[in-house]
């Protein structure tokens, strides 16, 4: 940006704007059920771009990864909400990616404490510049309910659980790559739960 006289043709140039949206997932078919009550379990994910940036647990280092927008394999898309526009650069967006990377690494993954949503209403601030945004509040609220309402020993239980779950889905995955083609070995493309 160009101020105090440094543009010779004596105009301000603005940045370009580009919209955020949080694309919103079902974990379950059970939502459609449920989901009139405002509850339901739901996977989220930022997208800026043309790029799509979630968190999830991972059997690589970083929680934080990225795909083509409403495209999430594991769940059900359904639906983006429009959260603002932000003035930061691809080359800044990409940058804060990396340093969310730290923040949320895989091993900070809990299903009910640290989770896809958490992630995303966090970034979404980040981008928009702001402490506080107007994040669906329905998207975590199984969540944060857990964590008023349950002991602290029965949200570990559950985070145990979904730990199982995603060793399991990663097993499975590995079984089916090996029926798939014998001679791949190591080489496994790895599940991501959130």
């Amino acid at each position: 940006m160009y101020c105090c006289g440094g543009d010779p043709t004596g105009y301000v140039q603005e940045r370009n704007e580009t919209d955020v949206y949080v694309n919103v997932y079902d974990i379950t078919s059970f939502n459609a059920l449920i989901g009139w009550v405002g509850m339901g379990a739901h996977h989220t994910g930022v997208e800026v771009y043309g790029r799509e940036h979630c968190f999830g647990r991972s059997s690589d280092a970083s929680g934080v990864y990225t795909i083509q927008p409403k495209t999430c394999e594991a769940h059900i898309f359904r639906e983006s909400i429009f959260l603002g526009r932000t003035s930061l650069t691809k080359a800044e967006v990409m940058s804060a990616v990396r340093g969310f990377q730290q923040r949320f690494h895989s091993s900070s993954y809990h299903v009910i404490r640290n989770n896809c949503n958490h992630f995303s209403e966090d970034f979404s601030a980040f981008l928009l510049g702001k402490d506080f945004i107007d994040f669906p509040p329905w998207v975590n609220r199984p969540c944060r309910s857990a964590s008023w309402l349950l002991p602290s020993a029965a949200i570990e239980k559950i985070d145990q659980l979904d730990y199982q779950m995603f060793l399991n889905l990663r097993k499975a995955c590995a079984e089916e790559a090996a029926e798939r083609d014998p001679f791949m070995g190591g080489g496994l493309s790895q599940p991501r739960s959130s």
